[in-house]
């Protein structure tokens, strides 16, 4: 590992850079693994990195780095020649050489310093951290962590005075959040990422890390969710939505997966084809990735998913009913206007699991 200090170039607060790397004690190495390594590894969102140009600079700034040169000597200074991705160049130059230098290191710094220009934007420690031997499934691969810290927290110590035991007031960082943190995994590119309360900036995600969602498997899932949301939402009349989740429930019953096209379909009749565009579009725009409408996820992961969305029906603006009972099924509601508001009833089913029948 190798710490720098990075301060905010708006400000002219420099570069603080550390000669050489280090190798953690055994006790410091438990507690990185243990505050720093596992709670990005539990993140469930992934990102990748974001190759495109960040500015309309010269094509050949954005072109592949000649691989006759050495690791050290390919990479360029933090200027307007610097490949479209600085942190991904610079991070597979680490697994390249299985460790890393202290130039990649101040060259990863000075990239965080170039972009550190906001004036609500701290300084702070810079870390850096290579682990080994970390797996996943069955690979055993190596992960670049990212750390900053812009924050300290005040605590006490007590010392012994000639014999009386008295506080001190010191200062030192937290290891209760990761304030700012990034862990590049290196077999795929991977990337898992974090901000103070577990944000999204576009600060440390977008213009040091030029991070985009990555399109996995949860990731579409999810994506099927918020289109089953979205779409749900601009059905007003309960007794559309109920049909229309009848056909879901019927379709989620019948077939393996579900498409997206499928959720499209199912709307048309209650949904106008511009509202469906714009749900389409915003779950797009949210979700980072195109979205394919033939593309499919598992009936099952689907419902698991939605299913507390879809056990919620609007009776009226502002007014929900939650079913909770996962044996009950809505069958049919009646709204009826009255002289102060309405009056709906509402059909439900009610079955009994196996077990209280015995």
């Amino acid at each position: 590992m190798i710490i720098h200090q990075v301060g905010n170039k708006g400000r002219e607060e420099g570069c603080l850079f550390s000669e050489t790397s280090i190798l953690p004690s055994e006790t410091i190495e438990s507690l990185l693994l243990e505050h720093y390594l596992l709670p990005l590894s539990e993140l469930d969102e992934v990102y990748e990195f974001n190759h495109d140009p960040r500015s309309d600079g010269d094509s050949d700034a954005d072109s592949d780095l000649d691989e006759s040169e050495s690791p050290i000597d390919s990479i360029p200074e933090i200027n307007e020649q610097m490949p479209a991705n600085i942190i991904a160049e610079l991070s597979s130059k680490v697994f390249e050489l299985e460790d890393f230098t202290q130039e990649i290191s101040v060259k990863i710094a000075e990239h965080l310093y170039s972009v550190t220009s906001h004036p609500n934007i701290s300084g702070g420690d810079f870390i850096i951290i290579l682990f080994s031997n970390i797996f996943v499934n069955a690979d055993v691969i190596s992960a670049l962590g990212i750390f900053k810290v812009e924050s300290k927290d005040d605590y006490l110590d007590i010392f012994d005075n000639n014999g009386t035991l008295e506080f001190i007031e010191k200062e030192g960082i937290s290891l209760k959040d990761i304030q700012k943190g990034a862990l590049i995994l290196s077999h795929d590119a991977s990337v898992l990422a974090i901000d103070s309360n577990k944000k999204r900036t576009k600060y440390w995600h977008e213009d040091f890390l030029n991070l985009q969602p990555k399109q996995t498997e949860l990731a579409e899932l999810r994506a099927s969710n918020a289109l089953l949301r979205g779409l749900s939402k601009r059905i007003e009349a309960p007794d559309q939505r109920l049909e229309f989740n009848r056909h879901l429930e019927a379709h989620l019953n019948e077939h393996d997966e579900i498409r997206f096209r499928d959720l499209e379909n199912f709307s048309r009749n209650y949904v106008e084809e511009q509202d469906i565009n714009r749900v389409f579009k915003s779950v797009q725009n949210k979700s980072g990735f195109e979205i394919d409408k033939n593309r499919a996820v598992p009936s099952d992961q689907f419902r698991e998913e939605s299913q507390n969305y879809m056990k919620k029906m609007r009776i009226s603006n502002g007014i929900d009913l939650v079913i909770s009972n996962q044996d009950a099924y809505l069958n049919g509601i009646t709204i009826e206007e009255t002289e102060k508001g309405f009056r709906a009833v509402i059909d439900f089913d009610i079955y009994e699991s196996v077990e209280e029948e015995q």
